[in-house]
């Protein structure tokens, strides 16, 4: 199975311009955690998440380092993490480069690629426009519906019946 066979089409996506209360109103709207981020032409440009919201000004949860790592931090990184902690645009807190996948990358594929980068969700791209996502649960149906999750299929490791 590949990309294709699972990923959702109807996308969610955000703006590089539009706000971060924006992007959090509409994640809680759709009841997703994280949100592609597209030029006018649907061009994938960056993605945010749940995660990159976490840490906040405006709530009182942005990140405190203590003065050592604030002395062996590049002043780069401390301008990131300012500009995460009270940007008010996506482009201000988005992850940029993000991670994708095309219509034909296998399910295998994908699941190493969420293990080895610690991404959930992966945006699927025909040249580099989105054209789907696919999350970890789009990976559970899969093996949901490959009929490999028959009580008798799989092995149970750590289970003991006492």
């Amino acid at each position: 199975m590949q990309a294709s066979d699972v990923m959702q089409t109807k996308l969610v996506t955000v703006s590089p311009d539009d706000t971060v209360i924006h992007a959090a109103q509409l994640m809680l709207d759709h009841r997703i955690s994280g949100l592609p981020v597209v030029k006018d032409n649907g061009y994938l440009v960056g993605f945010v998440t749940e995660g990159d919201l976490v840490h906040r000004f405006e709530n009182g949860t942005e990140r405190n380092y203590s003065l050592f790592r604030q002395m062996f931090s590049s002043p780069s990184r401390h301008a990131t993490e300012f500009r995460k902690n009270t940007g008010r645009q996506v482009k201000d807190v988005m992850t940029t480069e993000p991670i994708a996948g095309s219509e034909t990358t296998t399910l295998a594929d994908i699941a190493e690629l969420f293990t080895l980068h610690k991404i959930r969700r992966l945006p699927v791209t025909r040249g580099m426009t989105v054209v789907g996502i696919v999350t970890r649960t789009d990976l559970l149906r899969a093996l949901v519906g490959s009929g490999a999750a028959r009580a008798g299929d799989l092995a149970v490791v750590g289970y003991r019946d006492d």
